[in-house]
């Protein structure tokens, strides 16, 4: 009796490692939403931000063309200036706990952001994530060239996800969003949690909503989930 419960529950373990937990970023595991406008508030380009950022929505311009004039207004900024508005946007509590219970299911932990590398390879390297894919500013001797290379598109997280679940062969997916590019996320998983969500819409589009912190409040939900499934 006791040597069979034990085996099924080395079993059930082994069933963790087919389960991936995918995290967006910001508004999700940090609080504020948007990293781009951190950057136009803290150099003073805010304005034009917010002109490309009513471009694109009006598609006057592609996502492309957006990210390249955001960046081309911090061209000669050095990396660690950068770095500095990811200060100002703290950590959600219970983010950390959150992804270190889900490691020790040996559930492992990726982002996927419409954001900037720059910071998201900070907040990988705090909270344990495997690897976070956003887009990556370029910089020559830590001085930013003005470009940058689009791994992320609006509306493009459905693609990553597919091509990370086939890297880890996982069965199922656990997601966690707060905007409108994570409803395909919600999508695709097999148990998803709208984080603050921006909208009704977002948060109907996910099993459960988080409105409150610590979000590793959640944790009994995914351990019943595991279980049952």
């Amino acid at each position: 009796m006791h040597c069979f419960y034990f085996c099924k529950m080395i079993e059930r373990k082994n069933e963790f490692r087919n389960t991936i937990a995918l995290f967006d970023i910001d508004g999700t595991l940090r609080q504020a939403r948007d990293p781009w406008m951190l950057l136009h508030k803290e150099f003073a380009t805010e304005k034009e931000g917010i002109k490309y950022y009513e471009d694109w929505v009006q598609r006057k311009i592609s996502y492309q063309e957006m990210s390249e004039l955001d960046t081309q207004c911090w061209k000669g900024i050095s990396k660690s200036n950068m770095l500095a508005p990811l200060q100002k946007n703290p950590i959600r509590k219970g983010a950390k706990e959150l992804i270190c219970w889900l490691s020790k299911k040996q559930i492992r932990c990726y982002g996927i952001s419409t954001g900037i590398s720059l910071f998201n390879d900070v907040t990988a390297k705090e909270l344990g994530l495997q690897e976070v894919i956003s887009n990556d500013i370029i910089f020559e001797n830590d001085i930013c060239t003005g470009k940058i290379k689009i791994n992320v598109e609006e509306g493009g997280k459905a693609t990553i996800l597919k091509h990370i679940k086939e890297y880890c062969k996982a069965d199922r997916i656990i997601s966690f969003g707060d905007g409108p590019a994570d409803i395909d996320l919600f999508a695709h998983s097999q148990l998803s949690f709208a984080v603050f969500p921006k909208t009704e819409r977002i948060a109907a589009a996910a099993d459960y909503c988080i409105n409150s912190e610590p979000i590793n409040s959640i944790i009994p939900i995914i351990d019943r989930f595991l279980i049952e499934k």
